[in-house]
């Protein structure tokens, strides 16, 4: 049985929101940091609970700092020392076992891709936002790349699992679970060792899909 395994990579693979701890390193220059990060986190959390919708979310927090080509490098290998514990050892076993695993993501691949080559991703299993830059300064996203909209996700998988028997997405967001109820996933699995939020839990207990709080958890979740 060929098993395609999507990973979520915010708050999953990462142990932090990539787009949100480059934000936030620019935000600590402005005189009304505290605000502004207050704000930050409710459009992060808006998005990943599905009360504001995915490209008002990305949008909202772009608009919060302005970001350049080099603090996006530098946030990108910073970013490599910010791996969820146990990940590393975990995909190694899925994918000796066979398994066809994958990163996807409303994140940004400018800041995720140097974290996820270490992880073992090739360029062709990433799936992740891309900013438009103006010279060298961040001026938004990508808006063709459908996971900057809800949805997203769903297209992505539909796309990618043609040959797969089995589809599984983990992910933290209503973004991952929206993938599963729109039928682009056999199964969801909640993961909460990051990021526990109630309206994931809930919709993976009402749809009865697996939910777990640790990467050993998720690791007896996608035993064969």
């Amino acid at each position: 049985m060929k098993r395609l395994i999507a990973f979520d990579i915010d708050s999953t693979l990462l142990r932090v929101e990539s787009l949100d701890t480059a934000i936030e390193a620019a935000l600590s220059r402005l005189p009304d940091a505290t605000e502004a990060r207050e704000r930050l986190h409710d459009f992060t959390n808006g998005g990943m609970t599905g009360r504001i919708a995915l490209r008002d979310s990305l949008e909202a927090r772009l608009k919060l700092a302005a970001l350049d080509r080099s603090s996006v490098i530098a946030m990108a290998e910073a970013l490599r020392k910010r791996v969820t514990p146990g990940m590393p050892a975990l995909l190694r076993q899925l994918r000796e076992q066979g398994d066809d695993v994958h990163a996807i993501s409303g994140g940004f691949a400018d800041l995720l891709e140097p974290v996820l080559g270490d992880l073992g991703f090739r360029r062709s299993e990433i799936h992740a936002n891309r900013f438009l830059f103006d010279g060298d300064e961040v001026s938004g996203l990508d808006p063709d790349c459908p996971l900057s909209r809800n949805g997203g996700k769903a297209e992505i998988l539909n796309r990618i699992s043609t040959h797969a028997d089995t589809t599984i997405i983990v992910g933290d967001g209503m973004t991952d679970f929206e993938a599963f109820e729109q039928g682009a996933a056999d199964r969801f699995i909640g993961f909460g060792a990051i990021a526990q939020r109630e309206v994931v839990l809930a919709a993976a207990e009402w749809s009865g899909q697996s939910y777990v709080r640790s990467v050993n958890a998720l690791a007896g979740a996608l035993k064969r």
